[in-house]
């Protein structure tokens, strides 16, 4: 059960609970104990693109915590995680344990995905939706994944990809993994050198550019690809603008920090920075405003690979959801609309007799949009400025109260653009 799970992760981080915590520690506690709600939000991404998950055959690749394969199979369908770190596998079964599901299932499997293993303990030919997220990253012989997960999808499967990018400047200036600036600009065989205090400890990470993954899918039977968050930029001079704003970030970031790590090495990243500068200055000349935001200003990249020519489009455009958090004191539940490039939030019932504020932020992969303050008001709504896939956070506190009590956070709700951007088939 969840309660296990989280018990289990304080003990890892040697903690109470997360207001001990600070810094890179408390990301990472952050990020598994938010594996639940993470799935869950992964789901309204599928369901939004067409998916039912009572009875589809789920497989989730470097399942960590197991978050996404327990919240999909208690919609009913079929999960299995995979997971090649003993201790994470032991986190995911602890967060599964109890669990009671209504024609769904879920299993763990602890196994390396690019091994012959894999394909003993998994069934071939069966599943339909194949999740790889936050995982390619970590894994160097790509091929040998693709090729095992040919070999356990169906004729009809579908595989879900969010990749984070190293050259985005977010990731430039500080990288997500670790904390550290500049390093994802580095070969990695230099990475468990470089981090400050972690000298012995191995690091597996592997950025690579989107057009490799993209022929990756494709050589493997999974060429016809869907992105969720291609960007929408309103034109060249604003995109210039924001890229060479973006160069200078990363490039103070990295002056401000060269002292954490050895000379030798802020050497070697004022040489990577200078690689990075001048393939920049060369992209400005050369690519297209919308090409420059997805390779330097798209955190992850993410989507569909298809296997064969399955439509996949958007297909919600009303999304309705009653608030299941834990921590929901109050029976919220709330609508949002997507009516043309206006998206609307309603807050359609409060079983509370409390006199509550609301504050509505909204979100796009990767994107803060705007945040709104507190509110008595139950309805507030924006106008979209670029296609993509939006989520809204509901913050809720009591009205005499300075800080919010908790969060919803919303399904997503997919714009379209004038064409929708589709790679690697003509």
């Amino acid at each position: 059960m969840y309660h296990d799970f989280i018990a289990a992760l304080n003990k890892k981080y040697n903690c109470s609970d997360q207001s001990e915590l600070s810094g890179i520690d408390l990301q990472h506690y952050q990020f598994g104990a938010s594996t639940n709600s993470r799935g869950q939000d992964a789901i309204g991404v599928f369901e939004a693109y067409g998916f039912s998950m009572t009875g589809l055959k789920i497989l989730d690749v470097g399942c960590a915590y197991g978050g996404f394969s327990i919240e999909a199979a208690r919609k009913g369908a079929c999960c299995y995680g995979v997971e090649i770190s003993n201790a994470l596998y032991e986190l995911a079964t602890l967060n599964n344990k109890g669990e009671a599901y209504d024609g769904g299932s879920c299993d763990f499997v602890r196994t390396d995905a690019t091994s012959p293993e894999f394909l003993e303990k998994l069934p071939h030919d069966y599943f339909d939706l194949i999740i790889v997220n936050d995982v390619f990253e970590h894994v160097y012989d790509t091929v040998q994944l693709l090729s095992n997960l040919e070999k356990v999808a169906n004729e009809k499967c579908v595989i879900y990809f969010v990749i984070p990018n190293g050259s985005d400047f977010r990731f430039a200036a500080r990288e997500g993994h670790t904390g550290c600036c500049g390093i994802s600009l580095l070969a990695p065989l230099l990475w468990q050198t470089l981090i400050p205090g972690r000298e012995s400890y191995e690091r597996s990470i592997y950025y690579r550019q989107y057009e490799y993954y993209r022929a990756l899918f494709e050589y493997f039977g999974f060429g016809k690809i869907a992105l969720i968050n291609y960007p929408g930029y309103a034109g060249w001079e604003e995109t210039k603008k924001d890229v060479c704003a973006g160069l200078e970030t990363v490039k103070q970031k990295i002056h401000e920090n060269e002292n954490d790590f050895p000379a030798v090495y802020a050497q070697k990243l004022y040489a990577a920075l200078e690689r990075f500068e001048k393939q920049l200055a060369y992209d400005l000349e050369h690519l297209e405003a919308s090409e420059l935001a997805w390779k330097y200003m798209t955190n992850f990249w993410g989507g569909f690979a298809q296997r064969q020519e399955r439509v996949l489009k958007p297909l919600v455009k009303v999304c309705e959801r009653t608030s299941k958090s834990d921590s929901d004191e109050y029976g919220i539940s709330f609508a949002l609309c997507r009516k043309g490039n206006i998206l609307e939030i309603d807050i359609a019932d409060v079983s509370s007799d409390e006199e509550l504020d609301f504050a509505f932020h909204l979100m796009r992969r990767g994107e803060s949009i705007e945040r709104s303050r507190y509110q008595r008001e139950r309805h507030y709504e924006w106008e979209l400025k670029a296609p993509g896939m939006y989520w809204v956070a509901i913050y809720v506190k009591k009205s005499d109260r300075e800080h919010k009590d908790y969060r919803i956070l919303t399904q997503p709700l997919y714009m379209p653009g004038d064409r929708e951007q589709d790679y690697g088939s003509e």
